[in-house]
């Protein structure tokens, strides 16, 4: 007869779970969300503010970047703490945007500087096509 080791930590074989069988059969229903999801959903949602008179619609997120901004402006200084790290994150990346851009060699600048223009092109035509239907609509 084989003796099984049986005691704390070691069940008998028999009633242990089986491989390849969940006891949690239904689990974690497709699609729910968790937090991080429904605060994204929160700040993504739209609100109309009104600036330099026109009545535009923003995220929640934009508003409350601005607010904090312009709240650093005016020199609350909590405000000011909380936006530095990001300044200097960003102005660290300026920077070594720029230094990725010097140390290309002419020929590779010259597609950088072309894709640019391009880009900048099609956005502009973008927004043009836009204004236009707008137009229309109206």
């Amino acid at each position: 007869m084989n003796k099984e080791k049986i005691g704390y930590g070691q069940p008998p074989k028999s009633s242990q779970f089986k491989s390849g069988h969940s006891r949690n059969k239904k689990g974690r229903p497709k699609g729910s969300k968790n937090t991080l999801k429904l605060l994204n959903e929160a700040l993504s949602q739209k609100i109309s503010v009104n600036q330099n008179g026109k009545k535009i619609q923003i995220s929640k997120k934009t508003a409350m970047l601005t607010q904090l901004i312009n709240k650093g402006i005016g020199g609350d200084i909590k405000a000011i703490q909380i936006l530095f790290p990001y300044m200097l994150t960003i102005d660290m990346k300026e920077e070594e945007k720029e230094q990725v851009l010097k140390a290309l060699s002419k020929n590779d600048q010259s597609i950088v500087d072309l894709f640019t223009k391009r880009i900048q092109e099609q956005t502009i035509t973008e927004i043009e096509n836009k204004t236009t239907k707008n137009k229309g609509q109206k």
